[in-house]
């Protein structure tokens, strides 16, 4: 995908692989998050985001509805009918700053483990929610 704010509509085969991406993404996170040295944890909710971002992608393109290319989980959610939005709705935007701002600081607010634990849940309600989206 090429960085354009101008709204785009996908062919509708291209919400399955954007789903098995989304799926792969949670798989990778899920792996930092329980190595030995993970790293950064914030890579660790870079890539939760990321997952989150390409599952309401997918749905979008499963109903035919255009979005721009942009990180911005709110933006894409309401593009959605609210009936369709997903589990969490626009709270899910609080993974946001990890798409953008966070991927470039070091540690300045510190992670808990709850929050990375709450935060692959909800990318898994999602997932999930993204699946059975028709």
């Amino acid at each position: 995908m090429t960085g354009t704010n101008k709204p785009i509509l996908f062919p509708k085969e291209y919400a399955d692989e954007l789903l098995r991406i989304a799926e792969g993404d949670l798989q990778s996170a899920l792996a930092l998050a329980s190595a030995k040295k993970p790293g950064r944890l914030e890579n660790v909710l870079y890539i939760i985001q990321q997952s989150v971002e390409k599952c309401i992608e997918s749905v979008l393109v499963k109903k035919q509805i255009a979005f721009p290319l942009v990180h911005d989980l709110g933006i894409l959610i309401a593009l959605l009918p609210s009936q369709d939005y997903p589990p969490g709705g626009f709270d899910l935007t609080a993974l946001n700053p990890f798409a953008t701002i966070r991927r470039y600081e070091e540690g300045t607010l510190p992670l808990l483990p709850e929050e990375i634990e709450s935060s692959i849940k909800a990318a898994q309600f999602v997932v999930s929610w993204a699946k059975s989206t028709k």
